[in-house]
């Protein structure tokens, strides 16, 4: 579930967006996280579990938005993970939008 959207500018060298899922058990208990970072052509996936022993690269890809959607929905469960998004507001809208139409 979407639980926090902020709508921010990005300055040198920062994602024009980042989403991040916290994936969880069914107490509620955060068990590991992604962050999905997307720059101009490029999506970057990091994988941490809770042992804080250091993130992972899981994906690089090519592509705009709509790749930036699929490498979300590869790891996003609607049920149970919390979806955090920050990022460029005309970004952001079409990255919901993809959400909404599916």
């Amino acid at each position: 579930m979407l639980k926090h959207l902020e709508y921010t500018r990005h300055s040198m060298t920062e994602p024009l967006v980042t989403v991040y899922l916290y994936k969880k058990v069914e107490d509620g208990k955060i068990v590991s996280a992604f962050r999905i970072m997307v720059y101009k052509d490029t999506i970057i996936s990091i994988y941490e579990d809770d042992k804080l022993q250091g993130g992972v690269i899981s994906d690089v890809e090519n592509g705009g938005m709509d790749k930036a959607y699929e490498v979300v929905k590869k790891y996003y469960d609607d049920n149970t993970d919390d979806m955090i998004i920050y990022g460029e507001k005309d970004l952001v809208d079409q990255l919901l939008e993809k959400f909404d139409q599916k």
